[in-house]
């Protein structure tokens, strides 16, 4: 028997506002008009700062699309999620510490990220897993710069280079030799000078929170909400560097898992990525092969051990989708095949529209 009337579920999206005076009660909305009740009464109230912050974090949220463009190259973000692929120029990152020491093996691993499907090639020359002993910029120069120029020369200008350093010595000269990005992995809170260089190259910049140092940032981690701290942290890192003349589409933003988190503020960040949309900017995460993936499987399936970082695969493409599907517009990964092929799935459904 057919049914004579059926119900379909719609997904339907509460938003709480909470305001930082302790007297003022948080209030609960479901659509634009209740939200411009709202506004209208803080007007009336007086609270004109409050008034115009929310409606400036309404229309944030409500973007879907942004664009990266530098140099002639332009990757349009919203619709099919951007893949960063990561390019260790170190003898011990925690992944793959050494493999790609070389000039040419790192130029054999660019060339084939970009055949699989990367957007970006993110190289660094100093490990920042936790306890990472840091390196000299000299080092880190003589790490980085060859394989900038080596694969700009062999692999051409058509694709995009980020460089994975919160040195600004370091910055500068991989801009001057290619390099289109700077993935600062303090928030540009190490270096004074980096938010000069970006200044100077006119350059996209990738915001990431970090609490602490790669030496101590694991030790005693404590937030009170650790989403809220790093919303603060990330916009108060961009309003100093818009401040100084960076123009507002130049900014990506990087929750920065694992960097002074532990196993349930990185689950935590993932599952209210959504946030983060209040700040008006690309977002993008990096989970591939962190020590958190292993952690969980091996406490909630009863191994031995935790997997080691290249066995993180299945775990990581897990956090990837709900990371992916809460707002990420860029995916950073050392995998870059298997991402490709999860997201391009992944992409696909989530933007199929039925007629």
């Amino acid at each position: 028997m057919n049914l004579p009337a059926y119900i379909v579920p719609k997904d339907v999206e509460i938003y709480k506002i909470y305001f930082l005076d302790p007297f003022k009660e948080p209030v609960a909305i479901k659509d634009e008009d209740e939200f411009k009740d709202i506004v209208s009464k803080l007007k009336e109230e007086g609270l004109i700062e409050e008034a115009r912050s929310l409606t400036q974090q309404w229309v944030n949220l409500k973007k879907k699309h942004f664009k990266i463009n530098y140099k002639g190259k332009f990757l349009n973000l919203g619709e099919k999620t951007a893949i960063m692929g990561i390019l260790n120029v170190t003898p011990d990152s925690f992944s793959d510490g050494g493999e790609f020491f070389h000039v040419e093996k790192a130029v054999e691993k660019a060339a084939q990220m970009l055949e699989e499907g990367a957007n970006i090639i993110d190289i660094g020359g100093e490990s920042t897993r936790p306890g990472a002993k840091p390196v000299s910029e000299e080092e880190e120069l003589k790490r980085v710069i060859p394989v900038i120029k080596q694969i700009r020369k062999e692999l051409g200008d058509n694709f995009f280079i980020s460089i994975d350093t919160y040195k600004s010595k370091v910055a500068k000269a991989a801009l001057e030799e290619g390099a289109d990005i700077v993935n600062d992995i303090s928030g540009l809170s190490f270096d004074e000078h980096m938010i000069d260089v970006i200044k100077e190259f006119d350059c996209p910049v990738i915001v990431n929170h970090i609490k602490g140092t790669p030496q101590n940032m694991q030790k005693n981690v404590y937030y009170d909400d650790v989403v809220r701290e790093i919303i603060e942290f990330l916009n108060k890192q961009i309003s100093i560097a818009l401040e100084k003349g960076i123009r507002k589409d130049r900014f990506i933003i990087d929750p920065g898992i694992g960097f002074g988190k532990n196993v349930e503020h990185n689950i935590e960040i993932i599952k209210r990525l959504k946030e983060f949309k209040i700040l008006g900017f690309p977002i993008l995460v990096g989970i591939s092969r962190k020590s958190f993936i292993g952690k969980v499987l091996k406490n909630l399936l009863g191994m031995e051990r935790e997997p080691s970082p290249k066995d993180r695969l299945y775990g990581g493409l897990a956090a990837t989708a709900i990371a992916v599907l809460n707002g990420a517009h860029i995916v950073r990964t050392h995998d870059v095949k298997q991402t490709n092929e999860f997201l391009t799935m992944l992409d696909t459904i989530r933007g199929y529209r039925l007629v």
